[in-house]
């Protein structure tokens, strides 16, 4: 199922930092979420534990929001039985495009809880499965807080990997640009 998509707002926290890669490397997408006012952290390159870095955006918003396929493709992996604890439900879209779309931290929550307790069917939209089809719009998942999202509140972690799980990019650039061509498709202001 298509969904028609209309953002109101957008705040951000800055402009998304670029830690080796060109913005002209992203790819064209559509956004991610159905969501009216979404707020973007924990940019590309952020430090982790560990010593490890961030490979995507954090984009805040309401728990439930629906998550939208940005690219026509093909489900790579998801979970087909609760995660457990400290896992997140998280989808791997091999993308038409050639490049790979990781979304994270799906919902795990029985309605009206935060129990972590629900099973796939409150992460997934109906039919998901590995090896799914899917077309760019349609409903995959809905943002949750699973994993070790707990503390910091409902998200959608979403990472671009280029060709390979080993070329992360930042996938700010393709998120903003995806936010203006949604905006000028809806007759609204370009943000700044």
């Amino acid at each position: 199922m298509l969904v028609a998509l209309f953002v109101c707002g957008c705040s951000s926290s800055g402009v998304p930092r670029v830690s080796g890669t060109s913005p002209a490397r992203a790819p064209a997408i559509l956004f991610p979420l159905a969501a009216d006012s979404v707020r973007f952290t924990s940019g590309f390159g952020d430090p982790r534990a560990g010593g490890r870095t961030h490979h995507g955006q954090d984009l805040f918003c309401a728990k439930w929001t629906p998550i939208l396929a940005v690219v026509n493709g093909t489900v790579d992996w998801i979970a087909s039985g609760r995660p457990k604890n400290g896992k997140s439900y998280s989808i791997l879209l091999r993308g038409d495009d050639g490049n790979q779309y990781f979304y994270d931290h799906l919902n795990n929550d029985n309605p009206g809880t935060k129990d972590n307790l629900g099973d796939p069917d409150l992460a997934y939209a109906p039919g998901m499965h590995d090896g799914a089809r899917v077309t760019a719009g349609e409903i995959i998942g809905y943002v949750g807080d699973s994993g070790d999202a707990e503390a910091s509140g409902p998200h959608l972690h979403f990472e671009i990997h280029l060709r390979s799980w080993d070329d992360p990019v930042d996938p700010g650039p393709a998120l903003h640009a995806a936010l203006a061509r949604r905006d000028a498709s809806s007759g609204r202001r370009s943000r700044p």
